[in-house]
């Protein structure tokens, strides 16, 4: 069995280390293979990447069909007030001619 050196860390006792949450992942990388942590940040880039492009794709179709609905429809909404509005002055026009 072969004797390993001291070092000053082995002095002190281990409730009294602190150690931060990067040398922790630091520490975390040195346990986890190269090839599977390249895997893990390949999976994750293309995660955030495909949340990306389905949140610009949605945004630029929501866009799309608001702006084409608003083309479409607002005419129609348009003459269909004036015509209200036109059968409501002759209502009145008829009712003020009775009295």
């Amino acid at each position: 069995m072969a004797i390993r050196g001291r070092d000053e860390f082995d002095d002190i006792p281990d409730d009294e280390l602190e150690e931060t949450l990067f040398e922790r992942l630091e520490g975390l990388t040195e346990m986890v293979p190269q090839s599977l942590r390249k895997t893990i940040t390949n999976g994750a880039s293309w995660s955030i990447w495909g949340v990306k492009t389905i949140c610009y794709v949605t945004r630029q179709a929501v866009w799309i069909a608001a702006t084409t609905s608003l083309i479409m429809f607002m005419p129609y909404v348009i003459e269909k007030e004036r015509s209200d509005l036109e059968k409501t002055q002759v209502r009145l026009h008829l009712l003020s001619s009775l009295v």
